[in-house]
């Protein structure tokens, strides 16, 4: 039991006034130090990644077939009117 007290400090409750005082200037300018160092916490959330708009997605298929959607669904009309057909 003695080692742990060594190890972790008495409890606040067995510190005088003054050593509670002391002990928290400590720990605070510790924290502070670490702050400016650039530490993080660890237990912090990671933020949600954002679920791209219905309109980004559009652009993006638009610009990666280099069509606009209008002509995307023009096409495939006739697409599925020629199987119909049997043509393809």
């Amino acid at each position: 039991m003695d080692n742990l007290t060594r190890v972790i400090g008495p409890a606040p409750s067995e510190m005088t006034l003054k050593e509670l005082e002391e002990a928290i200037r400590r720990e605070h300018s510790r924290v502070a130090r670490g702050l400016e160092t650039g530490a993080y916490s660890y237990g912090a959330k990671k933020k949600k990644s954002k679920v791209p708009s219905r309109a980004t997605k559009i652009k993006t298929i638009e610009e990666k077939y280099g069509m606009s959607l209008e002509e995307m669904e023009k096409k495939l009309e006739l697409l599925k009117k020629l199987e119909e057909k049997g043509a393809l």
